[in-house]
């Protein structure tokens, strides 16, 4: 499986907000609930350019204090539940999250690397939004 990077975050609300920045730099990301303490994490693909990450890793740490404020502050998420994201981008710019279980994109991901999954995913929304009936021996 190829390398993620994890980031981990125990409330809702602040994973939500790297969620946002992850969606608008239009990175792929797997969520999983961690199972000890229940953290949300999310996992990117290892491969983003130094600027990026460095950019990554500032919002990470500057939300990690913001969580951590919120967690002491007892708003733990007591309902969080396991699921995972797929980020896709559509015609005319809109964009939209699918949600998979978890543990397929896991299976999958150990078996392609994340470059190759989205080159998977983007085909099909591309088919799906634009269909070609025509012969595949065709294209």
């Amino acid at each position: 499986m190829n390398e993620m990077l994890e980031y981990l975050f125990f409330t809702s609300r602040i994973a939500d907000k790297f969620i946002q920045a992850l969606q608008e730099r239009q990175l792929a990301y797997v969520q999983e609930i961690e199972s000890v303490h229940g953290g949300i994490v999310l996992k990117i693909a290892e491969g983003v350019d130094d600027d990026l990450w460095d950019e990554l890793d500032d919002l990470y740490d500057e939300l990690s204090s913001e969580d951590q404020a919120l967690l002491e502050e007892g708003m733990e998420d007591v309902h969080a539940k396991s699921t995972a994201g797929i980020y896709l981008q559509l015609l005319g710019g809109k964009q939209t999250i699918a949600q998979v279980d978890p543990d397929v994109m896991n299976r999958m991901l150990s078996v392609i690397s994340m470059d190759e999954f989205n080159a998977f995913v983007e085909t099909i929304v591309r088919s799906v939004e634009t269909p070609d009936d025509s012969p595949i021996c065709k294209h």
